[in-house]
């Protein structure tokens, strides 16, 4: 197939899709297919002229692709132009902004191609945590108690930290209503930390929101097209599985299959289901859990463009059944084109089962 691959943007999780497309680009080639990356940042691809993948710094590449802005409609007349008229698929390596909020969804659909991923609709609601929780309660998914505040300025409104401290006990989780990667996420113990953290997500959204901070144990499960993958547990070295914890190495521990009562860890797989559902979700999604000593398990928020980084989530809950990183690629394009209605993926030279 012809794919074309959309990595790094203009989000600040730019060098996590950089890593993530690094990676989707040589599991595509190994597979057989014809790949050309695009950044929408830079409007350049993002293949040097040895055509390896670009990961930092200047490109050596002559090829020049008319695209101002990540969430620009040149990304739309590109795609629908004649020189990408036979692609078969568009494979989404965007994280946070523009590339995960359904603005580049959208601009895909009105292209008429094929993308990898949720859809417009359910990108945006995914990307938007106060509207997630709704929907999570509506669907009797146990979430943490939660509050969003809307900030007219990064200038903090004295009344609204007087309003979080008579609301909530702490200590407090405060991030960004609609931020990924943790980024701007705080854990606040005590009043002398709010207001630090209120600054410091409002720099990435002026839509905070709070939540009651559960202790307890990290998980997260991967949903496949509506299939749940084994539960991961993550074991953070500072306590906190931030931004740091996520993406450098040594810094967290990872157990999968998760060391969970079975029906337990059942029933937190039907709740990520459950989850993906209800947003409307597609492909491959990942959805985060806190589970108490008790064993009531509360989810935190769905991310519609898991990592596929070699530190990502969503790999190893795959590997863990059989379905190394090379098919898990192949079963995201095949969700893709099968979404689309096009005709069945033409076999590359190292065709994969879609069976796990």
């Amino acid at each position: 197939m012809k794919i074309i691959l959309l990595a790094g943007g203009v989000s600040n999780e730019r060098e996590v899709s950089l890593t993530s497309g690094k990676a989707v680009l040589e599991a595509l080639q190994r597979l057989g297919h014809e790949v050309q990356a695009i950044d929408p940042a830079t409007g350049k691809s993002l293949l040097g002229s040895d055509g390896r993948f670009i990961t930092s710094g200047a490109s050596d590449s002559t090829q020049e692709v008319v695209v101002t802005k990540a969430n620009s409609p040149a990304l739309a007349k590109v795609l629908s132009s004649s020189r990408f008229e036979d692609v078969d698929v568009v494979f989404v390596a965007l994280h946070g902004g523009a590339g995960e909020n359904g603005a580049i969804q959208c601009l895909l659909e009105l292209a008429g191609k094929a993308y990898t991923g949720s859809d417009m609709t359910a990108s945006a609601v995914a990307m938007d945590k106060a509207i997630t929780k709704r929907l999570f309660a509506s669907a009797k998914i146990p979430t943490p108690d939660w509050e969003l505040y809307r900030f007219v300025s990064s200038d903090i409104d004295n009344r609204l930290v007087e309003d979080i401290r008579r609301r909530f006990s702490f200590p407090i989780i405060v991030k960004p209503n609609d931020s990924g990667s943790t980024i701007g996420l705080s854990k606040v113990d005590n009043e002398a930390g709010l207001l630090s953290a209120l600054r410091m997500a409002a720099k990435e959204s002026y839509n905070v929101l709070i939540e009651k901070y559960i202790p307890g144990r990290e998980l997260t499960v991967a949903v496949l097209d509506d299939q749940a993958l084994p539960v991961v547990e993550i074991k953070a070295v500072s306590g906190l599985y931030d931004y740091e914890a996520k993406y450098t190495r040594g810094k967290s521990e990872y157990i999968v299959p998760a060391d969970v009562e079975p029906e337990i860890s059942k029933s937190i797989q039907d709740a990520a289901v459950r989850a993906y559902d209800i947003i409307g979700a597609a492909g491959l999604v990942r959805v985060d859990f806190i589970m108490a000593d008790s064993g009531e398990f509360y989810c935190l928020e769905v991310n519609t463009i898991p990592g596929l980084t070699s530190l990502s989530l969503a790999p190893m809950a795959a590997q863990a059944v059989g379905i190394g990183f090379d098919k898990l690629i192949s079963r995201i394009v095949t969700s893709a084109i099968s979404r689309s209605g096009s005709d069945p993926p033409k076999a590359g030279r190292n065709p994969t089962s879609l069976s796990g």
